[in-house]
Order: structure tokens, then sequence, then C-alpha cells
């Protein structure tokens, strides 16, 4: 519908149809999400305010050339009035037996205010999500994917490591073919995810990748199958799963492209790319540099609270696996709280600086609050969902931790810190008294992590509360191989019955105390 562009701003109640741009603003300027056939129809409504327009004449207008349902108008409706808030129909109001109107009148806008000067951010990648293709022949689909995309730019944007480009932008490049590179330079990006939707018979297939803009090689790639017995569902379940594996796909990504950098041009934020590259080695030497090298991101941006979170929660690992003395604890400790403190905004750093107070036992309901928190502020990040869940687990809540570390599992099921959420699995079924299945996870995490010890400590805890002495005995003794010095000292948990349960299985079975 070409005239729905250009043209001057029409304001509607408290949004705005910015006709030039293509796009909803609110009362505060900020773009609200809206796909291309709903705004056409609301600038359609808005050029006849107080009139009804019939819903052939919507659907000509709106879909000029393309035979679609009645079904596709309704749906329009609906999600213009969910846009402008208009839930309920007073405003974009249904004519029984006749069509629409808009009761209102629709008013040239003031032109938005000058924007503030550019502020350089910090050094951290930023990811363009482009309008997915619909490789359909029904015009139908194309709300469906365009519902996919603003729901995946929607849910991306909930994190704060990275930046994603605002949909406006992004849908410039709708209907056209075009290099990804391209996309990078037009819009300062480091990576572009695209994809397709194809539907036939009842069901519909999504594939996705995500694209590294300066090389243009391919970084990660899915398809999801499903039937369409729920658009709207889907849409969500759909970018749930995307949102969850990207996120560490782009990590990984930044760690390697930060290994390459030379010394003297490294950010706080590549430093702390680097440490997690060293913290992953899970060797001793690996997180002894990784310290040194948060300590150093720290000290050149003494705001940084995602580098003094990760720096708590590499104590917290060095702790568990007896490399961290008593002053990198309360290092950890300091870190964690002042993280928490300098942030409210932040999930990943929330997250992460929760599971460090939990674990020193500094602070249980400020751990507890702000792990809640970085949930409500990015659902889809797996690392969230599984330092929540050591947090509701050290707050002896199993039950609602179990639930994280069971969406942590769905999001990302190949994570390369799953023996974490594993060991989360083991320990909370102990809780539960289901100790087989508290070995069977727990043996999980010594496979994938040989050197990640909350592992070894719950296949003992778990063969001894068994009655499997012998095996507990077995796998005590594999543990001080790999750690002479671990203890049987156990503080994080708030029931105590239940940390002196613990610690009984491991002394009984050889971990000294």
């Amino acid at each position: 519908m070409d005239e729905a562009k250009g043209g001057p701003a029409l304001r509607i109640g408290g949004v705005t149809l910015d006709t030039a741009r293509g796009c909803l603003r609110g009362a505060d300027g900020a773009e609200i999400a809206l796909a291309p056939k709903p705004f056409d129809l609301l600038v359609l409504l808005a050029r006849n305010p107080g009139r009804t327009l019939s819903k052939d004449a919507l659907l000509d207008a709106v879909w000029p050339g393309v035979h679609v349902t009645e079904d596709s108008l309704v749906q329009a409706v609906r999600t213009a009035r969910r846009a402008i808030g208009d839930e309920e129909g007073r405003v974009l109001r249904s004519v029984p037996r006749r069509g629409y109107l808009l009761e209102t009148t629709a008013e040239p806008a003031p032109p938005p205010p000058a924007a503030a000067p550019a502020i350089t951010p910090l050094d951290r990648p930023a990811l363009a999500v482009l309008p997915f293709a619909n490789l359909s022949s029904d015009a139908e689909q194309e709300y469906f994917s365009d519902g996919i995309t603003d729901e995946l730019i929607t849910q991306l944007s909930r994190a704060r490591w990275f930046y994603v480009i605002a949909r406006n932008s992004s849908f410039t490049y709708k209907g056209r073919a075009v290099d990804p590179r391209q996309v990078g330079r037009d819009l300062g990006v480091r990576y572009v995810l695209e994809g397709s939707v194809r539907r036939a018979a009842g069901r519909v297939r999504i594939a996705c990748q995500l694209i590294d803009a300066e090389t243009g090689h391919q970084l990660w790639a899915e398809r999801f199958d499903s039937t369409l017995d729920d658009i709207f569902e889907l849409q969500d379940r759909v970018a749930e799963a995307v949102a969850g594996a990207i996120e560490p796909s782009l990590q990984h990504a930044e760690i390697r492209r930060a290994q390459t950098k030379p010394t003297g041009s490294l950010t706080a934020y590549d430093l702390l790319l680097q440490a997690m590259y060293w913290q992953r080695t899970q060797m001793r030497e690996g997180n002894e540099k990784a310290l040194c090298l948060l300590r150093e991101a720290v000290q050149l941006d003494p705001e940084f609270a995602l580098g003094k979170a990760q720096l708590a929660n590499m104590t917290a690992f060095m702790t568990v696996n007896t490399w961290a003395d008593e002053a990198i604890q309360e290092e950890g400790a300091r870190c964690a709280r002042a993280a928490v403190a300098s942030t409210w905004d932040d999930p990943l750093a929330l997250a992460l600086a929760a599971h460090a107070l939990a674990f020193y036992g500094a602070d249980h309901s400020t751990a507890r609050a702000a792990a809640a928190r970085a949930q409500v502020l990015n659902p889809n990040s797996a690392v969230i969902a599984a330092c929540a869940g050591w947090v509701y687990n050290f707050n002896s809540e199993p039950r609602v931790a179990l639930e994280a570390f069971q969406h942590a599992l769905r999001l990302s099921p190949l994570d390369p810190t799953i023996e974490r959420t594993y060991a989360g699995l083991s320990s909370v079924h102990v809780a539960f008294g289901d100790y087989a299945s508290a070995l069977e996870w727990a043996e999980r995490s010594v496979q994938v992590a040989p050197y990640h010890s909350p592992g070894h400590r719950y296949v003992i805890i778990a063969n001894w509360l068994l009655g499997r002495e012998d095996a507990g005995r077995a796998a005590a003794a594999r543990m001080l191989a790999l750690f002479p010095t671990a203890r049987a000292h156990i503080r994080q948990y708030r029931d105590t019955a239940f940390r002196e349960k613990l610690i009984g299985a491991l002394v009984a079975a050889g971990i000294p105390e």
C-alpha cells in the first residue's frame, strides 16, 4: 500500500503514526513494534477518521492484487489494536456487517524532538535481525514471518551485553536480497540474523542462521518444524528457542574475536572476553589468568558492573575447586555486592553477582531478588536461568530451582557450561530424595567437565545416599586425585539439615572435613 508511505505524521490518542518513516511511536517517542499490514490498515483508517470502511475496501487497499481471506483482516485489526493500546476496540471499532472505523480524529503530530548527541558506547557487539523471508505462496504468511522477526528483536533486546538494531532500520531490507556484509557496513553491526518461513499443509518450517557480518561466515544455523495450531504461541516458542541459542553462539564468537586483538587496543569488555576464554579451560592456571584479566578490566573501567559480576563468579568457581584463598573469596563477595549495587537493569550482571552472593552465603535475600529480576529482564538466557537455579537451590527452594535449571537446559541443551546445570539438577534431586536421578545428572556433569568439582561431589553424595558405599568411596578417591586439597566444607545452603546431610555423605565417603 504505497499511499501509507509519506505525508505528515498522524496522532491517534497517545501514539503517533509516522507515515514518512513507516513506524508507530509511543508518547515518549520510542518505536512500537508493528508489522507492515496492520500499520497500513491504521494509516488508511486514520486518513478517514469517523468513516466506516467496508471489509472489501480494506482488503483491496491493504492487500492490493492479492487474494486473502477475511481472517487476515481480523488478525491485522487485532494486532493494530494491541499496538495502540485499544484491546477493547473502543477506538478502532468494529461495525457489525459493515466494516471498521477509527473513532477518533487523527491530527498532524508535532515533529519529534531533536535527537540527543550520540554517545560512544562500550565496544560491544551489535546484531541486526533481518526480516524473515516468506517462502510460501500464501500471502497471509507474511504476517507470521514479520511477527517472528518482531518477536526476535524484542526478545534479543532484553540482553544488555550486546546491542540489537531497532526494527525500523532492520525492516528497510525487507524483500531485498542483500549481502550480510553490506548490512554490517550499513548498520555498523558485527552479526546478522536472517531466516525464512515456509508453510504447507498446516505445518510451518522456520530456518534461521547467524552470520558474521565481517567475514560472511555462518556461525550458527537451526531449523524449527511445527504445526500452525496457535500462531502466536508458535512465534513465542521459536523466539525463545532462537534467543536461547544465539546468546552462547554470539558469546563464543566474541571470545574468539577478543583473542586476536592486539594487547594495546584491549577494552575492559575485551579483557572480560579473554578471561572467559581462560575460565573455560577449567584448569587452575587458566582460572588464575582469568582472574588477573578480570581485575585488569575492573581497574580499567571501575563502573563495569558486568566485569565485577564475572570476577565474583570466577572466584566462586575457584573456591569450589579449592583454588582460592580467603583473600580471593572476600574479593569475590565484595565484587558481587558492588555489581548488584551499581546496576539493576543488566540481567547478566545481576545473575552472575546473585550466584556469587548466594554461593558465599553473604546475602541470600538480596541474591534471590537479583536473580529473580535478572530472569524477568531476560527470560531467554540459559546462563541467567542456570545462575538463578543455583541461587534458589542455595536458598533451599528446590522446586523453584528445578524449574530454572530445566528452563536453562531447554534454552541451550549444548551450552558450553552445561555441567553447572547438570550439577544443579543433581543437587535438587538430592533434596527431593530421588538419589538415582541425582546420580544420573551428577555423572553427566563429570562426563562433560571432569575438572568441575561439584559434579564429583554429587556423584559421591548420591552414591552414598543410595547405599552404594564402595562406589561412593571410589568416587571420593577420584575427586581427591583431581583436587588434592578438596574438603567436605559446604556453607551455601540455608537449610542447615540439608547441608549437614551433604557434608555427612562426603565425609563418610572419605573427603576430609
